[in-house]
């Protein structure tokens, strides 16, 4: 079989756009953490100091935001953290607006925006 007949198989679809090549190490990353978050992190309120989009804009329509929050444990002193995050139209986000944030339990710098208090 040459180079040009193994083409035809499923690297030609995903380069021929018939099939996608799948999500991006950035994204897949993204998803992996939203979900262990989801499952072990701890809810604490937080506010949004600031967003700035990062350009990109993934094929369900959301864009990358780094998104500055100032996080207010239960215990402990408030602190801030940037977090990047997809923001959706059908779930928006706006500086200025109270959320609540899943945090690590073991790194209260690694933080997912779960809604809006």
């Amino acid at each position: 079989m040459g180079f040009q007949d193994r083409l035809k198989g499923p690297a030609a679809q995903a380069t021929t756009g018939k099939v996608g090549a799948g999500p991006s190490p950035h994204h897949i990353a993204l998803a992996h953490r939203a979900q262990w978050l989801m499952s072990k992190g701890v809810d604490t309120p937080a506010h949004i100091d600031s967003m700035a989009s990062t350009g990109i804009i993934d094929k369900s329509g959301g864009t990358e935001y780094m998104i500055a929050l100032t996080v207010s444990p239960a215990v402990g002193d408030a602190y801030v953290v940037t977090t990047n995050q997809y923001v959706y139209a059908s779930a928006p986000l706006r500086e200025g607006e109270d959320v609540i944030v899943k945090v690590d339990p073991d790194d209260r710098d690694v933080v997912w925006i779960v809604g809006k208090t």
